[in-house]
């Protein structure tokens, strides 16, 4: 109910846009921009910094998807949850950064800090066959030095056949000196990279892979593909064309809530010279009701032979 008083509100706000096809709807004062098909909300993406009313204010963000909604409206993304604070929608963040011959991270807040910081949008397109925006930011150690710049690159499709496709590309390039990435924490487990915090809807609800349904959360497991679903809605992530790897190693939770991470570069570490970039391309595959293997497994060979690129292992 919460969530369907905020579109009402969303689009009162905007009385004056007319809502044929896609729209952009910038609310510059809290730094978030909604991409709408028609008059239903996507996805909005958060630019500027967010910090809710009594958080502690070491967990303030930016540059990350939330809300990201069902084809029927209903809430898919969580934000400053209570078991996990760091946690924010659709996001990309590694446990362990090393730069300037320090270690860092932008996945718990840690000093020396490491943020995200927005720069400016690059592109901004909308009309009846989709929308697509890019944004320009830039990693910042110690709210002082720039050490990478990023380009996002979001791309929504028309919903078709009870759901979407959504693309996130995202390019990371070292700046003044090299930039390590690493999916671990002190040694331990396998995560880090593109993540969805799932909303509370998703604790329990059904993992599917490429290679069935699991039963029990799993981290560092290889799997194409992995999507996290409920009885109304789900989404799917797959790894985009020219992955580092393909598969990738992945980490999936239904247990305390819904998490769904491709766990990349995994454990072990890749560096990235001055002036170097790495490319990371990931489709969002939003759908009514509980996944179907066999429906998602073609989704997805339909996806890397669409985009050109040999589908690897099929």
């Amino acid at each position: 109910m919460r969530m369907r008083i905020y579109i009402a509100l969303l689009f009162t706000s905007m009385a004056s846009v007319s809502f044929a096809g896609f729209q952009l709807l910038d609310d510059a004062a809290k730094g978030s921009l909604t991409i709408v098909e028609n008059t239903s909300p996507v996805l909005s993406l958060r630019y500027g910094d967010q910090l809710p009313t009594g958080v502690d204010p070491k967990y303030v963000r930016s540059c990350y998807i939330h809300p990201l909604w069902s084809l029927d409206g209903q809430l898919l993304t969580d934000d400053f949850p209570k078991d996990h604070p760091h946690h924010h929608g659709v996001f990309w963040a590694w446990p362990v950064v090393k730069v300037r011959d320090q270690e860092t991270q932008n996945w718990h807040p840690h000093q020396p800090p490491l943020r995200h910081h927005f720069v400016r949008w690059s592109e901004k397109a909308a009309d009846d066959t989709g929308a697509t925006v890019t944004m320009e930011n830039r990693w910042v150690l110690d709210e002082k030095e720039e050490v990478a710049r990023e380009e996002v690159r979001i791309q929504v499709h028309p919903a078709q056949d009870s759901a979407r496709a959504i693309d996130v590309t995202i390019t990371i390039e070292a700046v003044g000196g090299p930039l390590t990435l690493q999916g671990t924490h002190e040694g331990k487990k396998g995560y880090g990279g593109f993540c969805w915090r799932a909303s509370p809807e998703f604790s329990g609800a059904t993992i599917t892979t490429d290679a069935g349904v699991s039963k029990k959360d799993f981290v560092n497991q290889m799997q194409w593909w992995v999507d996290l679903s409920t009885t109304n809605s789900g989404v799917a992530i797959f790894p985009g064309t020219m992955y580092p790897e393909l598969p990738p190693n992945w980490m999936a939770r239904n247990s305390y809530a819904g998490f769904v991470n491709i766990s990349w570069p995994g454990l072990q570490p890749v560096t990235l010279q001055a002036g170097e970039e790495i490319t990371l391309r990931h489709r969002l595959y939003v759908h009514e009701g509980r996944a179907d293997r066999e429906a998602i497994e073609k989704v997805y060979r339909s996806y890397l032979t669409g985009a050109g690129y040999p589908a690897k292992g099929y």
